[in-house]
């Protein structure tokens, strides 16, 4: 392979933004010569080229034509590295070619690259469906920002872009619904975009302000409110600023974007928690919820965000993150529950005997946008009855890391790898003031590895799991108890009984609409996942081999849903399996010896297979889980024993 020489590039159009130009070339751009290195930073010389012309046949992208009293400002960068040219051709396109051209700057007549329009190819490109994503995200950011001037403009009466950047996180849930649209439709007219954001209220709580249960938790919601501002804007930050390095980590379009981002900016704010807390304080003290608005507080939030970002200190997560990056064959999610009361929250939905004195079962959650605010980690309240309500109502906050829109039903898995994931459970549920509650697990599966519906899990391996990830607890009275088993947590004691331990679903990442013909693909027509309800959220667990465990479980045994009320009315296999369960759990009996090696065996033997019958991971990293498992299931059995022997 022939090594490619540096090179001049002379560039007009979408590549000027600093932040295009990192993103495609990796390298950077720099407006002052003092600013460059030559290596990592480039000297953007002020240019002209002359004999063109730019047009914009489609109205979205700049093209350089030829035309003999034409002349195009742009920049001259070089001598760039000789491997930029393979990401040039790659972003450019077919509606482009590449040309040696002379251009002027003021030092004189200078050589460069420039890539200009192809007008044999654009005659028959135009009115097809553009497939560059980045470039249709940087133009379509552009008239967002256009509809989001006017939509200040008209709602705030002012002109102010932190003002603006506040109105665009108030709107953040609609904005994320028109970059979704437009690329599984194929496009979105300027109309859309700009009546999307003008006719939707701009949220604030005047309804509540008088209210005085409201009033004494203000403080609380609108502390939570300034967390999510900074973590949002920190977040796109880093999705402008080292795009280059997050396009390189990512997995691919069916994963969701934001999962390497947000874990970079989460465990750079679980750092710097002290001085998150005083930015909190500090919000707290500077504005009132009696006489400000929302829209104020996310505007101080905004400058907050400015004031804390450091690129060097979030691109060393970014690298610590691409260093222990691994991989699987299996897609997989998260969605994490908090509640200061834990699952009294549903058992007394009215808050008649238990209350919580700081969120209230976030009965006011919509009232302070905190579910518009939430939406890159899918935040929203679920009572385990409906998700999507738009009444207020107390219930769970829930986290549905990858959630594409709670109202669709869409989203998308977080990773393949199983750090990664272990990672994002940590990291999101040390974020979140709330006590931690529950943690579902989901494993997106392939047709060769589709769950039986009513197949079961034997005992002895139930055991295990819960044994690991139940949360053993032991009582006065030295028993000791499985908590997730005991009360209602997970069982429902109704006739007939059930319990959330595992189900089978279908997921969607793309909507179907009726003026979006065929937006739903074959392979977007659902996946079965089937997602593991019954760990628990704590700081005492490693997640990761516990994923780990449940992947391998699933490949070599295949279970299904456990334990719907049809089930337990139908199958007697199923209600012995139940009983059984509770029974162990009210006092639990160590693990034998072959329990827990049929236990392992079933993981090792389900891990070897992940990837078309062989294994996804390395032999070491599995065998590594599998002991971290083995480590578990004894403390666990030395728990069991010390209890019996002392009653």
């Amino acid at each position: 392979m022939s090594v490619q020489k540096p090179f001049n590039l002379f560039i007009y159009g979408t590549l000027m933004n600093r932040s295009v130009f990192r993103a495609v070339l990796g390298v950077r751009l720099a407006r002052r010569k003092t600013d460059a290195d030559g290596v990592e930073t480039f000297w953007a010389r002020n240019a002209i080229l002359g004999g063109y012309q730019k047009v914009s046949p489609d109205s979205t992208y700049l093209y350089a034509v030829p035309a003999p009293q034409g002349r195009i400002r742009g920049y001259l960068l070089g001598p760039l590295p000789g491997q930029c040219i393979t990401a040039l051709r790659q972003y450019e396109g077919q509606n482009y070619y590449r040309k040696k051209l002379r251009v002027q700057t003021k030092e004189g007549m200078e050589e460069a690259i420039v890539f200009v329009g192809n007008l044999e190819q654009m005659k028959h490109s135009f009115g097809y469906e553009f497939r560059d994503p980045l470039k249709q995200e940087i133009l379509l950011g552009e008239k967002i920002e256009a509809a989001l001037q006017e939509t200040e403009r008209e709602q705030l009466h002012t002109q102010e872009k932190l003002y603006r950047r506040a109105v665009g996180e108030l709107h953040g849930a609609t904005i994320r619904d028109l970059v979704r649209t437009h690329f599984e439709g194929g496009g979105i007219s300027d109309y859309t975009i700009r009546h999307s954001l003008l006719d939707m209220p701009l949220p604030d709580f005047d309804r509540i302000r008088e209210d005085p249960e409201a009033k004494a938790l203000a403080p609380n919601y609108l502390a939570m409110v300034v967390r999510q501002v900074i973590f949002n804007q920190l977040e796109d930050r880093v999705r402008r600023e080292f795009r280059y390095e997050l396009d390189h980590m990512a997995p691919g379009r069916w994963y969701y974007e934001r999962t390497i981002s947000s874990l970079v900016v989460l465990r750079y704010l679980n750092r710097n928690a002290r001085l998150l807390d005083m930015l909190v304080a500090d919000c707290l003290t500077d504005l009132s919820f009696e006489t400000d608005h929302l829209v104020d507080f996310v505007r101080w939030s905004v400058v907050a965000a400015d004031a804390m970002y450091e690129a060097d200190r979030l691109k060393r997560h970014l690298q610590f993150i691409r260093n222990h990056l691994g991989s699987g064959y299996l897609p997989l999610g998260a969605e994490l529950e908090f509640s200061n009361i834990g699952h009294d929250v549903i058992r007394d939905p009215d808050g008649r005997a238990l209350r919580d004195q700081e969120y209230d079962g976030f009965l006011y959650f919509r009232d302070f946008a905190l579910d518009v605010l939430t939406w890159k980690l899918g935040g929203h309240v679920d009572d385990h009855y409906d998700k999507t309500s738009q009444t207020r109502r107390r219930g769970f906050f829930e986290v549905a890391m990858g959630n594409l829109s709670i109202e669709a039903d869409l989203s998308k898995p977080l990773t393949s790898d199983p750090w990664l994931l272990s990672q994002l459970i940590t990291q999101a549920k040390r974020f979140y003031p709330v006590g931690p509650h529950s943690v579902h697990i989901s494993l997106q599966l392939r047709s060769q590895h589709r769950p039986m519906r009513d197949r079961l899990l034997p005992l002895s391996i139930m055991k295990c799991l819960f044994a690991i990830a139940g949360d053993p607890v032991r009582t006065k009275d030295k028993r000791l108890r499985i908590n997730r088993l005991i009360g209602d947590e997970i069982v429902a004691r109704t006739d007939p009984p059930s319990m959330m331990f595992s189900e089978i679903r279908k997921r969607y990442s793309a909507e179907s609409h009726e003026y979006l013909p065929s937006t739903r693909t074959p392979t977007e027509g659902g996946r079965y996942v089937q997602q593991f309800r019954f760990v628990r959220l704590s700081d005492d667990l490693n997640y990761e081999p516990v994923i780990m465990a449940l992947k391998g479980l699933q490949l070599s045994l295949r279970p299904g849903s456990f334990l719907t009320p049809s089930q337990y009315t139908s199958s007697g296999k199923h209600r012995k399996l139940f009983e059984d369960l509770l029974e162990w759990a009210q006092d639990a009996t160590p693990l034998a010896d072959d329990e827990i090696k049929a236990f392992l065996g079933h993981v090792h033997d389900g891990l070897m297979t992940e990837q078309r019958g062989k294994p996804a991971h390395s032999e070491a990293y599995i065998a590594w889980a599998i002991n971290q498992l083995r480590k578990t299931l004894e403390k666990f059995n030395k728990m069991a024993s010390v209890g019996a022997a002392t009653r």
